[in-house]
């Protein structure tokens, strides 16, 4: 056997499917597996065109991600769905960039793929799901908050109580949401600082936020929601933001290997240490260290309240 030869009959025995193309999509080699979800001989596709077989949904797609491809990174991974003989299918293509012309651009390529259509149809049946989830939570805070108000109509409870209990629920119902826009996966940083802060005026000048993108992870992503939504409810009740002069400012880096949140509240009044805890500070020095391993230093300057929160990126199991 010729050494052609048996280069076919190994490409031939390989379950992934393997393509060779040209730029504008000419088929120059395709092996017996990727034939045979045409179900055609490798010999009858040399020549026809690759685009024939992605679907046009996806084409625009896969020709924007092949133009990524480079002789500095020649190598790329692209999902898209396939026109096989018995129907479509999702396909996870390795492609790697092979000749090139005196311009940089490639020329000739192959891809290699396996089928992916039974992870892709769990992973519709998660969303699905996650999206059914967070609509029951959403329903639930809901009604709990219809019952507050209920319940405490017209006795003497003053509204003050009823109000910051809504105002937490809310607080919950924004982490939630920050997390049912990433099915559960994390969400980043700034986005759980700003779910924290929806009890402060979204285009109030006095507060700041700065930092890089990072995702926490989603058993974070509550805990941070409710502690930082405590912290401007005092801010707005006794502290920086309960004056116009006052200033809010959040910053937060990796900093030692921890995700550090820095609360620094300026230009208030005076602080005064609090002579009891409350439910705020219990949360604040409990919720961190105990649920996400992290640690909180409190400093009740004169000048404003200085909160630095250090979390880990990543979940503790």
């Amino acid at each position: 056997m010729g050494d052609s030869a048996l280069l076919r009959e190994i490409l031939d025995a390989q379950l992934e499917m393997v393509c060779r193309f040209k730029r504008d999509g000419t088929i120059l080699f395709v092996n017996r597996a990727y034939a045979s979800t045409l179900d055609r001989e490798p010999v009858d596709l040399a020549g026809r065109n690759l685009w024939t077989f992605v679907s046009a949904d996806d084409r625009l797609h896969v020709e924007e991600m092949l133009q990524r491809l480079t002789a500095d990174e020649p190598e790329l991974t692209i999902e898209n769905r396939f026109e096989t003989a018995s129907g479509t299918r999702w396909i996870l293509w390795r492609n790697h960039a092979l000749a090139f012309d005196e311009h940089g651009k490639w020329q000739v390529a192959q891809s290699t793929g396996i089928d992916i259509t039974g992870r892709k149809e769990l992973e519709d049946q998660l969303e699905l799901l996650v999206g059914e989830l967070n609509h029951r939570v959403k329903n639930t805070l809901m009604v709990v908050q219809a019952m507050a108000h209920q319940t405490f109509r017209g006795t003497s409870i003053p509204r003050s109580p009823v109000e910051t209990f809504n105002q937490r629920l809310a607080a919950l119902s924004g982490a939630h949401d920050a997390l049912s826009r990433t099915n559960w996966s994390g969400a980043d940083l700034a986005e759980i600082i700003r779910q924290g802060l929806l009890i402060c005026d979204p285009d109030d000048m006095r507060v700041h936020m700065s930092g890089p993108p990072i995702v926490m992870p989603a058993n974070a992503t509550v805990s941070l929601v409710m502690v930082l939504h405590e912290l401007a409810t005092n801010a707005i009740k006794y502290g920086a933001l309960s004056t116009l002069t006052g200033k809010l400012l959040i910053d937060w880096a990796l900093k030692d290997g921890m995700v550090e949140i820095v609360w620094r509240e300026v230009g208030g009044p005076e602080v005064v240490q609090p002579s009891r805890r409350g439910f705020g500070s219990r949360l604040l020095t409990e919720a961190v260290p105990r649920q996400l391993g992290g640690r909180v230093d409190l400093a009740f300057e004169k000048s404003g309240l200085l909160c630095v929160i250090a979390v880990p990126p990543e979940r503790k199991s």
